[in-house]
């Protein structure tokens, strides 16, 4: 059996180097957390000790994993959660929050869409492995506001209800949530993007080229040009798949 430690690694590995960050109250604190990530086999960052210095800090150093206290200096982890997803990031950090036991904190029902746990009592290696996992088989969702832009931005495209349209949303949370899974669709996004379909890798990447070709044979040419304006070649006439998903996740980083 994996001890906590080897089913962390394993987790982050399957997407990018384990990189952590800490939000703790105090400097005693952070060492605690620090030493709990460096077991479980994560690289420690960067350190804040209030809300405002997480953003800066997180499009600085870039961490996979943000472990917080639930309450900080400047705001509870809810509201730095939701912070977090409004903001234009290249790479959106699951999040992990520490509640001492019995402590209330409003909004905890939006956690699951933000991207963020909740965890009682003192981080474990083995708490922290578990929450990737689940943290990890999530990752294909957005947002609900992101969602519902994606949605009425297929709409616009003529995207056609299709398993190939579900896999292509799911394309996209993915490249939203981390940008550097464009530089190996194949490997970093088809198999995910597949999965909740119970499909292949290959066979998504055949579904998004599908309802791409089929929206730019039957949809409103001028709603696509205003979408996309001039990033496609025109002698090729629609995006290529790679095109379809970055242009899209981009809209959704930068326009929310």
């Amino acid at each position: 059996m994996q001890t906590g430690r080897e089913r962390a690694v394993t987790a982050c590995r399957a997407v990018t180097a384990c990189r952590a960050m800490t939000a703790c109250l105090n400097a005693e604190s952070a060492r605690r957390f620090a030493d709990v990530l460096a077991a479980a086999g994560f690289e420690v960052v960067s350190e804040a000790h209030s809300t405002r210095e997480v953003l800066p800090m997180l499009r600085q150093h870039q961490p996979r994993l943000l472990l917080a206290e639930a309450v900080l200096p400047g705001g509870d982890g809810v509201s730095l959660s939701r912070d977090i997803v409004a903001a234009s990031l290249d790479l959106y950090p699951h999040v992990l929050l520490i509640v001492p036991p019995r402590l209330a904190l409003p909004g905890l029902d939006a956690l699951d869409g933000l991207g963020a746990a909740l965890s009682e009592g003192p981080p474990t290696p083995d708490g922290i492995a578990d929450a990737l996992t689940a943290l990890e088989a999530r990752s294909t969702r957005l947002p609900p506001s992101r969602d519902a832009r994606l949605q009425g931005l297929l709409d616009r495209l003529g995207v056609p209800d299709h398993p190939g349209r579900e896999m292509l949303r799911c394309a996209v949370g993915l490249v939203w949530r981390d940008r550097s899974r464009l530089q190996n669709l194949r490997d970093r996004v088809y198999p995910d993007a597949a999965r909740p379909l119970g499909r292949t890798g290959a066979q998504a990447e055949r579904a998004i080229r599908h309802v791409i070709d089929a929206a730019w044979r039957t949809g409103e040419i001028d709603e696509q040009q205003r979408i996309f304006g001039d990033t496609i070649d025109a002698r090729r006439g629609r995006p290529t798949c790679s095109e379809m998903i970055a242009q899209l996740a981009d809209i959704l980083r930068w326009e929310g």
